[in-house]
């Protein structure tokens, strides 16, 4: 394997998926590239904005949704580096979660890519959404899913 993609929400399972795809990385002296895809739809948009209060965050919808995406992002990046991974790729994109996974795993010839099992919250899946089932059906590479 030369390409593994961890694509993360920030939650525990998807930081745990990251210390796994550093792991990973390290020994098979492999690229890493670590994605976070920001997307929001209209349910979750009061959610957000009530997030936002209560964090003190400026901007619109899409502002704080881009900000949560690129945190999640960082803070994948360390867990992998923290595991011994070098060469790291960080990206962060907007659009429909799985379909933009799909995209990156076709655009850079990725061999594995590793997820959590699921997101933390209500907010969180509306950031990632559900993609792990999918990503194990659709993805034309290997697919990790750690707990």
């Amino acid at each position: 394997m030369k390409h593994i993609l961890i694509a993360t929400d920030g939650s525990d399972h998807a930081l745990k998926a990251a210390q796994f795809a550093g792991e990973l990385a390290a020994g098979m002296n492999a690229e890493l590239h670590v994605l976070a895809v920001a997307y929001h739809d209209r349910a979750g948009e009061q959610e957000l904005r009530e997030f936002a209060r209560i964090e003190n965050l400026e901007g619109g919808v899409a502002d704080i949704v881009r900000n949560l995406a690129e945190s999640h992002a960082d803070q994948a990046r360390r867990q992998a580096e923290a595991q011994g991974a070098k060469a790291i790729k960080t990206s962060v994109i907007e659009g429909d979660p799985t379909e933009e996974i799909l995209a990156y795993i076709a655009a850079k010839s990725i061999d594995a890519v590793v997820v959590g099992r699921r997101g933390r919250s209500r907010l969180t899946r509306l950031l990632l959404g559900s993609v792990s089932q999918k990503l194990a059906s659709l993805a034309p590479c290997i697919v990790i899913i750690c707990p």
